[in-house]
C-alpha cells in the first residue's frame, strides 16, 4: 500500500546573488509574480494536496521565513549557519533533526502548476524524483534513466546516455533514502561542504536503493535563478494560473 507523505522540506537557504538587485535584497523565494512570492504558491500547493508540516531550510536572509512560520503555523525553520560556504546537501543534512518520515523535497526558487505536488505523491515508488520534457529554459540540469533508475543527473547534457528529461527541483523521498544520503554526504564533507543533494548524491544513493522518477511532459513550470529566468518566469505563471484555475 503507497505510503501517505505529510512532510515537506523547501530548501531556501541560498543567496540567490545573480537576483539580489532585482528582488531588492530579498531572498530568490519572495520574489512575487503575482499577488503572493513564490515560495508561499509553493506552500500553498503543497497544503491543498495533503501535507501537514512544512520544514524550511533558511539561511541567507532568515527572517523573512521566520516571518513566514509566523503566519503559516505548519512552518518550522531550521538555519544552515554556513549557507555561504556550503552546497545544497548540506542544507538537507540540516534539517535531519526534524524528519521524522517520508517527505517531498522542494527548492524555493520554483514555480509549477499544483499536479506536480499531487501527481509525485501518487507515484506508486517510494523515492522519486519529478522530470519534464524539453523546456530550453537555460541552466538545465539533464536526468539519465535505465529501467525508470535515475542513473545521473548533470548539467552536462553530453555526458549522458539514455536522457530522459529534465530534472524539475521537485522529489518524493522516504526517511530511508534520506538516511543513506545522510550517512554519505556526512562522509563527503569531511573534505568537501559544497556538493549538491541533486546532482551529487541522488544518482550514487540510488545504486543502493532504487531513486525511480516520474515525467509530466508537458508540465508547466519554472526555476528562476538569473533575470533571463525571471522574465521567462513571468510568461509561464500567467499560463500556471489559468490551468490552476
Amino acid at each position: 500500500m503507497k505510503k501517505q507523505v505529510t512532510q515537506a522540506i523547501i530548501l531556501a537557504a541560498g543567496m540567490g546573488s545573480r537576483l539580489k538587485e532585482l528582488n531588492q535584497g530579498a531572498p530568490k523565494g519572495f520574489i512575487r509574480l503575482g499577488d503572493v512570492s513564490i515560495i508561499e504558491h509553493s506552500i500553498k500547493a503543497l497544503l491543498a494536496s495533503g501535507i501537514e508540516q512544512i520544514i524550511i531550510v533558511t539561511g541567507y536572509m532568515d527572517k523573512y521565513y521566520e516571518k513566514l512560520s509566523v503566519q503559516y503555523p505548519q512552518i518550522k525553520t531550521v538555519r544552515n549557519e554556513k549557507f555561504s560556504e556550503t552546497g545544497t546537501m548540506y542544507s538537507l543534512w540540516c534539517a535531519r533533526n526534524l524528519v521524522s518520515a517520508d517527505f517531498i523535497l522542494l527548492e524555493s526558487d520554483l514555480i509549477f502548476e499544483i499536479r506536480a505536488i499531487r501527481e509525485i505523491l501518487g507515484s506508486p515508488y517510494d523515492d522519486c524524483i519529478l522530470i519534464s520534457g524539453k523546456t530550453d529554459a537555460g541552466d538545465e540540469v539533464f536526468v539519465s534513466a535505465e529501467e525508470n533508475v535515475v542513473k545521473k543527473i548533470s548539467k552536462d547534457r553530453a555526458s549522458l546516455d539514455s536522457m530522459v528529461g529534465e530534472f524539475v527541483g521537485i522529489s518524493k523521498i522516504s526517511n530511508d533514502f534520506y538516511k543513506f544520503m545522510i550517512q554519505m554526504a556526512e562522509d563527503i564533507f569531511k573534505s568537501n561542504l559544497k556538493i549538491n543533494y541533486d546532482m551529487d548524491c541522488f544518482a550514487t544513493v540510488s545504486e543502493i536503493k532504487h531513486l525511480g522518477y516520474l515525467k509530466i511532459e508537458n508540465l508547466l513550470w519554472a526555476e528562476i535563478d538569473n533575470e533571463a529566468q525571471l522574465n521567462n518566469a513571468h510568461k509561464v505563471w500567467e499560463r500556471i494560473i489559468k490551468q490552476d484555475s
